[in-house]
C-alpha cells in the first residue's frame, strides 16, 4: 500500500529541525527556555496518528477489514531495526567505557517503555526515546479499536482527549508521558476520520482562512511564553493545557495546518513542504531524531560541539538510513505483498 502523502515529509523536516534548534540551545549554548523540541514532537505526534489512521481507513475500504497480523509485522520492520541497532552502538559505546546506563535505562529502553521512568531520571542518551514509546503503545492499541470497534472509534479517541486534558489541568505528570501527550495521536485519529469533512468545510471558506491556524499556532505558543516570563504559576496548569508547545489548541492548529498542507496545493507553502531537500530530510527524520541525543552528549567532548555535531547527525542519519532503514523499507514492501 503506497504510504507517501504529500507535504509530510516536509512537516517531519520541520518538525525534526525543531527538535534539534532545541537541543543545539540547551547543550551547546545552555539556554534551557526554548519549547521548539516538544512543539516538534507535538507534530510528529499528530502526523502519526493521521498517517496511521488513514492507512488503516484505506485498508478497510480495498479489503473490507483490518489485518492487525499486517499492521504490526509492518511497523516491526519500519520501527525495530534502527531503533535496535542504536541501542546496541549505545551498548558497544558502555562497554568500551564512553557511556553509562543504568539497569532501569536498558530496561524501559529495550521494552519501549521510557516514559514509566521519565521522572525517575533517565540518561540524557536515552532520554528522547519516551517519545517512541509512546508512538510505540499507540501503534498497539489503536489499530485493535479501530478494527474491532468501529463505531466507538471517535468516541474513544475523544475520550483519550479528555482524560488527558483534565489531567493536564489537575496533576503534574511530566510533559514527556503518555498522560500528558496521548491526545495529540488522537487529535490526527480524528483529522484523518473527518479528513473529507474537514477539507470540505475548509475549501468553501474564503482562501485567507487557511491562514487562521498558522496564526493560531503562532498566538498560543506566543501567549505561553509570556505567561511564563510574567510567572503567574498559580495559572500554570491552565495555560499549559490549551496552549504552549502541547495543549489543546496547539495539537489542533497542527491538525488543520497538515490538511492545509496536503490538500492546498501550488502554493509557496505547499512547493517548500515538497522541494527536495525538505523532503529527503523528512524521510531521515526517524534516523535524525534518533542518533541526534547522542551528539549532544557531554561524553563524547568535541564531537559534541556546535557545528561538528549537528555535521555528524546528519552523516550518521543518512549512512543508517541507507544501510539499515532502507533495505529493511524494501524489505516491508516486498513483504506486505503477501499479507
Amino acid at each position: 500500500m503506497k504510504e507517501h502523502i504529500p507535504s509530510l515529509n516536509g512537516l517531519r523536516a520541520i518538525s525534526i529541525f525543531l527538535v534539534l534548534f532545541a537541543h543545539i540551545v540547551l547543550k551547546n549554548f545552555n539556554f534551557t527556555e526554548n519549547p521548539g523540541g516538544q512543539i516538534g514532537v507535538s507534530i510528529f505526534f499528530v502526523i502519526s496518528g493521521y498517517l496511521i489512521t488513514l492507512l488503516l481507513l484505506k485498508e478497510e475500504e480495498s479489503k473490507g477489514t483490518i489485518s492487525l497480523k499486517g499492521f504490526y509485522i509492518r511497523r516491526t520492520i519500519r520501527i525495530f531495526p534502527i531503533y535496535y541497532f542504536l541501542l546496541f552502538v549505545y551498548l558497544i559505546l558502555e562497554v568500551a567505557g564512553i557511556l553509562s546506563f543504568s539497569t532501569n535505562s536498558w530496561i524501559t529502553s529495550l521494552t519501549y517503555t521510557k516514559y514509566f521512568s521519565i521522572n525517575k531520571g533517565s540518561e540524557w542518551e536515552s532520554g528522547h526515546l519516551w517519545s517512541l514509546s509512546i508512538e510505540e503503545h499507540f501503534y498497539l492499541i489503536w489499530p485493535i479499536i479501530f478494527k474491532n470497534f468501529r463505531k466507538y472509534r471517535v468516541g474513544f479517541a475523544s475520550s483519550v482527549i479528555c482524560i488527558v486534558t483534565l489531567l493536564r489541568l489537575t496533576s503534574d505528570v511530566s510533559v514527556m508521558h503518555i498522560f500528558k501527550r496521548a491526545d495529540a495521536l488522537m487529535w490526527g485519529c480524528i483529522f484523518a476520520i473527518y479528513s473529507n469533512q474537514l477539507v470540505a468545510a475548509l475549501k468553501s471558506r474564503k482562501g485567507f482562512f487557511t491562514i487562521v491556524p498558522f496564526i493560531t499556532l503562532l498566538l498560543v505558543l506566543a501567549f505561553k511564553r509570556v505567561f511564563t516570563l510574567m510567572g503567574i504559576d498559580q495559572y500554570k496548569n491552565y495555560v499549559t493545557t490549551f496552549c504552549g508547545s502541547y495543549g489543546l489548541l496547539t495539537n489542533l492548529s497542527i491538525g488543520f495546518i497538515i490538511l492545509i498542507s496536503i490538500h492546498y496545493k501550488d502554493n509557496i507553502w505547499y512547493n517548500f513542504l515538497n522541494n527536495g531537500v525538505l523532503n529527503y530530510i523528512g524521510k531521515l527524520s526517524y534516523s535524525i531524531y534518533l542518533w541526534q541525543q547522542l551528539f549532544f552528549s557531554s561524553h563524547l567532548g568535541g564531537l559534541s560541539s556546535f557545528p561538528y555535531n549537528i555535521f555528524l547527525i546528519f552523516i550518521v542519519s543518512f549512512l543508517s538510513f541507507n544501510l539499515i532503514e532502507k533495505p529493511f523499507l524494501s524489505f516491508k514492501s516486498h513483504f506486505s505483498r503477501y499479507l
